[in-house]
């Protein structure tokens, strides 16, 4: 009997009870807020967090100081929109990986598509996550923050398995819990480290998985 689908992988909130400044409305303020982001995240990429100041975010943002706090309390603030944009783009990954399979070959192109898709979701934001590992050494709610995204990470990837589980040639005796958690760990430590090109680590974690839950 196939067990029970695990529960409904919901992303973590990280902006809950932020006093977050209302959307700009005018195209020029909207503008001014994307550059605070694309600056704060090159260059926590650069400098880390502890290194990198509001003012050098808005210096090359193009933006004066006093505006930066238009857009963001602090630059806490900033890291915490930052990782949530990453969360939401990437519980959208999940949205367009090709479940409708059955042949191995199939399979393997759906693992492979989602692991490409995640490390170019995760990558495009690894400034952000360079930060928020080294933020949270003295941030318990950081911390706790980032269990809830582990969490979250190693629930989505349960719910993925379960589904491929379900497939002719999977391995019955696999324990998905476990394997779900290994995998996540990977997928947020490469997260970190982006490279040129990712066809190689790609055929890699597809090998990984497709090998961990099927036969031949």
């Amino acid at each position: 009997m196939q067990p029970s689908p695990p529960e409904p992988a919901i992303p973590p909130d990280l902006l809950a009870g932020q006093q977050l400044p209302p959307p700009p409305q005018q195209e020029r303020s909207r503008r001014k807020r994307a550059a605070l982001l694309q600056s704060a995240l090159a260059l926590f990429g650069e400098r880390g967090y502890e290194e990198t100041s509001i003012e050098d975010i808005a210096r090359q943002a193009g933006v004066a100081v006093g505006g930066f706090y238009k857009y963001f309390a602090s630059k806490r603030q900033i890291l915490l929109v930052l990782m949530d944009r990453l969360v939401q783009e990437a519980a959208a990954v999940a949205e367009t990986v090709e479940l409708n399979i059955s042949t191995r070959q199939e399979i393997r192109e759906s693992i492979a598509q989602l692991a490409r898709q995640a490390l170019l979701v995760d990558w495009a934001y690894a400034g952000a996550h360079h930060a928020w590992r080294e933020a949270a050494t003295r941030d318990r709610e950081l911390q706790a923050l980032y269990q809830q995204i582990e969490a979250w990470v190693v629930q989505r990837l349960r719910l993925y398995f379960w589904v491929l589980l379900s497939l002719p040639g999977a391995r019955q005796e696999v324990d998905r819990e476990t394997l779900a958690w290994e995998i996540a760990l990977l997928f947020l430590r490469l997260a970190e480290t982006p490279l040129p090109d990712p066809d190689p680590i790609v055929a890699s974690l597809t090998d990984l998985i497709y090998h961990g839950l099927f036969t031949g």
